[in-house]
């Protein structure tokens, strides 16, 4: 990579943390257990994860009958 190239990607990478810093939310200390409350409502991830959080408990109860 020539030093042109080189310097032309940094400043490629560095316009792109730009658009990205720009984009993120600011970070907000939870202050409470009740701050979390609604953080994952109409969330389809978080609904799969806690069906399959289901399903594996539901699993394991019944290997322990």
């Amino acid at each position: 990579m020539t030093p042109e190239q080189l310097e032309q990607r940094v400043l490629d990478l560095e316009r792109q943390v730009t658009e990205l810093r720009q984009e993120l939310k600011p970070f907000r200390p939870l202050a409470s257990v009740q701050d979390t409350f609604g953080m994952f409502v109409a969330d389809s991830e978080f609904d799969e994860m806690v069906r399959l959080g289901r399903e594996f408990r539901d699993k394991a109860n019944s290997e322990d009958e």
